[in-house]
This record gives structure tokens, C-alpha cells and sequence, in this order.
């Protein structure tokens, strides 16, 4: 749940989509960073780093974010914990400066060497898309 929202997303490397299932709507990226600006502050392949407990490559280096400005609008604390599988990446916080908000995600647990395949889903084409302003 984001705020009031029950989101399923779909994270691929360069993109993120997303599906509102309570209002039956779709986000592009376009539509889903208007939406929820912390969206902006991180990359698609640097979240699905998170989601697997990596630092993701993008935040190894602290002196490449500030030189390369890939972060301008915010900031992102990362938090980590030990696990059976190590040190795990299990938080992150989004201070966002213009929209004045912190947005914090956890991870409570996670399933390694799993395999789900009911859950490999795509946004079904019938979810009516969010009409881009103009």
C-alpha cells in the first residue's frame, strides 16, 4: 500500500508501470513520478536492487552521486540488517525537498531460492490508463 493506493508494480530494468487495483487505472513512469515523486529520486534497476537487499551500484560510491548529480531533488538513506543470507539491505527513506515529505519502505522478509511463478503477472490491457496532462 502507498498511501491510500493497493499498487501492483511491474519493475523492469529501465521502466516501472504500475496498476492502481482499487480504481482500476494504469500508471506509466511518466504518470506514476507525478503521482509519487520519490519514484524520481531512484532508478528502476537501483529499486530492484533494494527489493533483493543490494545496495543498489548507483549509491556505492558516495563522491560519483555528488559529482554526477544523480540525486537533486532529495535524498535516500539506506538501512541494513543481518540475515541468514548476510547483510541485507532492509530500508529506504525518501526525503523529497520540494514536495517537503519523507517516504520510508521496508522490508520485512524475503523468500530466496523461491520460485513463484503464479505470481509473474502482467497489467492486464482491460486496466484503463491515466490520461497524461497537457
Amino acid at each position: 500500500m502507498i498511501g491510500r493506493k493497493t499498487l501492483f508494480l511491474v519493475i523492469r530494468e529501465n521502466s516501472i508501470n504500475a496498476w492502481d487495483i482499487r480504481n482500476n487505472r494504469k500508471y506509466n513512469q511518466e504518470s506514476l513520478i507525478i503521482s509519487f515523486p520519490f519514484f524520481e529520486l531512484i532508478k528502476p534497476n537501483d529499486l530492484i536492487n533494494f527489493l533483493w537487499g543490494e545496495l543498489p551500484l548507483t549509491f556505492k560510491e558516495p563522491g560519483d552521486i555528488l559529482t554526477s548529480n544523480k540525486i537533486n531533488n532529495g535524498q535516500i538513506q539506506f538501512s541494513s540488517h543481518q540475515t541468514e543470507n548476510g547483510v541485507l539491505i532492509n530500508s529506504v527513506s525518501f526525503n523529497i525537498k520540494e514536495e517537503d515529505e519523507r517516504i520510508e519502505l521496508f522490508i520485512e522478509s524475503r523468500d530466496f531460492d523461491m520460485q513463484y511463478p503464479h505470481l509473474i503477472r502482467e497489467i492486464p490491457q482491460s486496466v484503463i490508463p491515466i490520461k497524461k496532462s497537457l
